[in-house]
Parts: structure tokens; sequence; C-alpha cells
């Protein structure tokens, strides 16, 4: 059921001249079918890619590099301990299995056996923090390992949704599509032309209703001829400001 506005808007239509009246129905159609293209693209954007899911891989991939670098490290610190346990054993054998009798050797052998310990002591000082940091890492890889998962779920399940959406919007551009190009047969060649040009540059509205006395699209005030014309001519009426064509209703 129409309401008295809705009904009066019908009713100023009906007294519209008929090219003005079809001009006012193609613009609705092609402004329909251009808000549905914006909107696919806004679809088509989020299926092309997924920041969060992004900063997921990347945080994982870094927490990976951090920990596959400790790892190395550790490597590294226990080769140079097993080296120089290596070396610290026999001097330890020769200090104690009495094979050694002269007093100053054995002095410098335990002076040896000293100094390969302390320096095996400090790098095991820096293996034990460096397992203390690889834990933290490990657990924090884990946790982005979590965290990405979920991403992923979330975004699979996005994929299926947006791609929906992108079908159903390809159809329905489609049919508006479909439906200006039927309206369009009933506009003169002259005036499609026109508002084909005057929609070209005002950014997709060649429409402007005059309201009280003024223009829609720029705000002017309308000389009485100028509104007559909108009402009554059967050539399309033109804003003198911003060329908008115009229409009462």
């Amino acid at each position: 059921m129409q309401t008295p506005a809705n009904l009066h808007f019908a009713l100023r239509l009906a007294l519209l001249p008929s090219h003005v009246l079809e001009i006012v129905t193609l613009q609705g159609l092609d402004a329909e079918a251009a808000i549905l293209r914006d909107t696919l693209v806004e679809v088509e954007r989020k299926l092309a890619g997924d920041e969060a899911l992004d900063l997921a891989r990347a945080a994982l991939e870094e927490a990976e590099s951090a920990v596959a670098a400790s790892q190395r490290d550790q490597r590294r610190l226990d080769g140079e301990i097993a080296g120089y346990t290596a070396k610290t054993e026999p001097e330890e054998k020769r200090l104690y299995d009495g094979s050694v009798k002269n007093p100053k050797e054995l002095g410098n052998i335990q002076r040896e056996v000293e100094s390969l310990k302390a320096a095996r002591g400090k790098l095991e000082d820096e293996l034990l923090e460096l397992l203390a940091r690889l834990e933290t890492e490990s657990a924090l890889r884990a946790t982005l390992a979590a965290q990405l998962a979920a991403q992923e779920a979330r975004r699979a399940a996005e994929l299926v949704s947006l791609q929906s959406e992108a079908t159903r919007l390809g159809g329905l551009i489609a049919a508006a599509e479909a439906k200006s190009q039927v309206q369009r047969l009933k506009v003169p060649p002259v005036s499609a032309r026109l508002y084909d040009e005057v929609r070209r540059r005002k950014g997709g509205m060649a429409i402007a209703r005059i309201t009280g006395g003024t223009c829609g699209g720029c705000r002017i005030s309308l000389p009485d001829q100028l509104r007559r014309r909108a009402l009554n001519s059967e050539i399309p009426a033109q804003c003198p400001n911003c060329d908008r064509i115009l229409y009462v209703g």
C-alpha cells in the first residue's frame, strides 16, 4: 500500500514530460547497477587478500626464524663445549694418573686444565641463557601457530561466503544492466547522449531534482522560467550551474 508521500511522488512523476520521466527511470537503474558494481569491487578486494591472515603468517614466520637461529646457536655452543671437554679430559688424566712426575710440568698442566674449564664454563653459562630464550621463543611459536590456524579456518569460511556473494552480485549487476539497456531504448537518442555526457562529467549522477526552487545537485536558486520548462517541456532542462538534467518531483 502506498503512503501519502509515495503517492504524491508517483503523481508528480506522472506529470513529468515523458522524455524526462524515462531519463529519471534510467538514472535510477544505472545508479542501482553502479552501487552493485562498487559492492562487487569491495567483495573482490576481500577475496584477493586478508590483512589479518597475512600478519599472522608473517608473525609465525618471524618466530620460526628466531627459533631456528637459536637452535643453530645451541648446536654451535654444544660443539664448542664438547671440544673443550675433549681437550680437558686427557690433560686431567695426565694430571692425576702419575704419568707426569715433573712438578713444573704438572703445574703447567694444572693451569691448562683450569683455563680450559674456565672457557668451557663461560660457554655453558651462555648455553643456559640461550636455552631459556629458546624455551620462550618455542612457546611463542606454538601460540602463533595456533593463532594462524584459527585465522586460516576463519578465512576458509569467509572465502566461501565471499565467493557466494560475488556470484550473487554478478547476477544482480547483469539484471540491472539488462533493465538499463531496455530503458535506454525509451529515451530519444539526443537525450540519451546528453544524459551519458552529463553522467560522465558528474560522477554518475546526471539528474537533479528541483526542491524549493533550487537545484538538488548544486543548490543554486533556479529562475521560474527554467522550473516551468523542467515541468512541461519535452526537451530536458539543465541547471545553468552544474548542467544536470532537472526534474520536478
